[in-house]
């Protein structure tokens, strides 16, 4: 191979690099939604299995630190599962003796989670496997995973994880959610 066909091959090498790039970023983000919306229905799942399995109420709530529910920010920074014996407070708090079974970590990568009404704060299942409010209310709302990626559409950046008043979550993709990933209705 001469010199001349070795530098045309790499340059149609880098061409075709360069063509491919955008495609892969795309692929990426999207997979990065798709993961990270995974992670949350499993957690979902799994808190409303062990208030089943121990017949008392367990929550799920942002958290930053791993130990304690945030009351600001949004489910991008994390969360935590913990059984919510004393449930006398409004919101989802840890209180003494409560203990924490598992917890989330921050997303990166130009990811958001944000929630809608009723689940902005927590998620909360009864012992028989119901998503109730802390007033016994049931609970339904919709968690939306977005990114912020440009190499995105709008009817590709999130996946929508609907939470039904008997405790089960459905994963759909939203449509129409632009880059600044604001919370759904």
């Amino acid at each position: 191979m001469t010199l001349i066909e070795l530098m045309v091959s790499l340059a149609v090498l880098i061409i075709l690099l360069m063509l491919a790039a955008p495609s892969f970023e795309s692929l990426m983000a999207t997979n990065k939604v798709r993961s990270t919306a995974s992670e949350f229905e499993t957690a979902l799942a799994e808190a409303r299995s062990q208030a089943i399995r121990q017949g008392k109420r367990v929550t799920v709530c942002k958290s930053s630190d791993g130990s304690a529910c945030a009351t600001s920010g949004d489910w991008s920074q994390g969360w935590i599962t913990f059984v919510d014996t004393t449930r006398d407070d409004t919101d989802a708090v840890v209180d003494t003796g409560e203990t924490v079974l598992t917890h989330g970590q921050a997303v990166s990568g130009g990811l958001i989670v944000v929630g809608g009404a009723n689940v902005d704060q927590f998620v909360s299942y009864a012992p028989d496997g119901q998503a109730k409010l802390m007033n016994g209310d049931i609970q339904t709302g919709t968690l939306r995973v977005c990114s912020t990626s440009s190499t995105l559409d709008d009817d590709h950046r999130s996946r929508d994880l609907a939470l039904s008043g008997t405790g089960r979550i459905s994963v759909t993709q939203s449509t129409g959610v632009a880059s600044s990933c604001d919370a759904p209705d």
